[in-house]
């Protein structure tokens, strides 16, 4: 398992994971968030969860969710600690 928090130059936030890792970062969002919603795209996909919406892309085998806004990456800082917490990653 590999998910680290990656600081943007922009002020936002990206969490990047393996697509092994797709299911536990959904475990945790739901357990902190409940449900995401999801609107896709050609290439990426909106997602909505905490009140805040995120671009998940998922090129090269590489996924990441980025944040939009600063509650993003309050979300997205919660679900790292969640996955820390509950796997010693992060």
């Amino acid at each position: 398992m590999s998910v680290s928090l990656l600081e943007l130059s922009n002020g936002r936030v990206s969490l990047e994971f393996d697509e092994a890792d797709i299911p536990t970062v959904a475990l945790a969002i739901r357990t902190l968030f409940g449900e995401a919603t999801q609107k896709r795209f050609p290439t990426a996909a909106e997602v909505r969860f905490g009140g805040a919406n995120f671009a998940f892309q998922n090129e090269w085998k590489d996924p990441c969710l980025v944040s939009e806004t600063p509650l993003g990456n309050q979300c997205l800082q919660a679900v790292c600690a969640w996955i820390h917490r509950e796997t010693e990653e992060c």
